[in-house]
């Protein structure tokens, strides 16, 4: 029920078995012969049930925090641009094959960011010019981000500095919005100011 916005059951299900695979079989070096293949196919074997509940479970869980933003959401009339913003930061990590098209790894930290987002939407109607400074704050990182990214791909191949810089952003929203839910590494505005300067 949770999946509908996305597409069917059956589509969910299809996701999660192609992320599982991907998991326990298609890991680099893939095999170069019939006998490295049998390997990988025995090793999969033991592996491919708990690695499947694993995805199955952290999916359920980022569904769950992504219907609890849409609730607080749906009542955040008064702010239409704090809205929108949360609508397409929403709309760029969930795109209809978020299961198969982000990294597992990356996967895992989905119900941070959500939540921290949620919790933007509770301190914002504490002090909303806070919410103001910060989200000049970041836009100023994301917009220069977002121009780059836009002309790169019209140049064909995607880049992984840029893409790398994406997280950093997102982290970023966690440090700047919602501070309690920690970030793996330091990151400040400072910090991505700096990386951007440093880019190749």
């Amino acid at each position: 029920l949770l999946f509908m916005p996305w597409g069917t059951e059956s589509e969910l299900k299809a996701q999660i078995v192609a992320a599982t695979l991907e998991r326990t079989c298609m890991m680099p070096p893939l095999p170069a012969d019939a006998a490295a293949f049998d390997r990988r196919k025995e090793e999969a074997r033991a592996r491919i049930s708990l690695v499947a509940q694993e995805i199955a479970r952290l999916i359920g869980a980022i569904l769950a925090e992504h219907a609890a933003l849409q609730k607080k959401l749906a009542q955040l009339k008064a702010q239409p641009a704090v809205a929108e913003a949360i609508r397409k930061q929403c709309a760029e990590l969930l795109p209809k094959d978020f299961v198969v098209a982000t990294p597992f790894e990356r996967l895992a930290h989905y119900p941070r960011y959500l939540k921290a987002a949620a919790l933007r939407i509770d301190k914002l109607r504490a002090d909303p010019a806070r919410d103001a400074r910060l989200a000049q704050d970041f836009a100023a990182l994301e917009k220069p981000w977002e121009r780059e990214r836009q002309a790169r791909r019209k140049g064909g191949a995607p880049d992984p500095w840029l893409e790398d810089f994406r997280w950093m952003l997102e982290e970023l929203r966690v440090a700047l919005f919602a501070q309690e839910l920690r970030t793996p590494a330091p990151v400040s505005v400072k910090r991505l100011q700096k990386a951007k300067i440093l880019q190749p």
